[in-house]
């Protein structure tokens, strides 16, 4: 598997607060990369699962829980993960996403906390 990591110092935010997040999410596709964006709050993840196809993955996660940071992995496949990610902060990572089926994806320092979540990978 590919692992790109890019960090970002920038933070989204609006006078109105961010609108929330569903807790289903597919990814959309744009050069033949499929993204999804993951918002850490609270110690849990919005959306709580991503569907998304076999290939190449970019994940963005949102750190805006006003506190602890927070990570991203797959568990059954250590190196699709994004880093620590401060509150206010965003960072993304590539990945190719495995065969189909379902997978759990967790941030590894809240697991406890049950900070959890499901990667759906469907068949193309």
């Amino acid at each position: 598997m590919t692992l790109v990591v890019a960090a970002t110092g920038t933070a989204c935010s609006s006078s109105a607060g961010p609108s929330p997040a569903p807790a289903d999410g597919t990814a959309s596709s744009a050069d033949g990369v499929q993204q999804i964006t993951v918002h850490a709050k609270d110690f849990s993840f919005s959306p709580s699962t991503v569907t998304v196809h076999p290939g190449k993955v970019r994940l963005i996660l949102v750190n805006d829980g006003g506190g602890a940071p927070h990570d991203w992995q797959v568990t059954d496949f250590p190196a699709d993960f994004v880093p620590l990610t401060a509150n206010g902060e965003t960072k993304e990572a590539s990945f190719t996403a495995p065969s189909p089926g379902r997978y759990q994806f967790v941030c590894t320092i809240h697991t406890k906390q049950g900070m959890v979540g499901s990667l759906v990978v469907l068949a193309r």
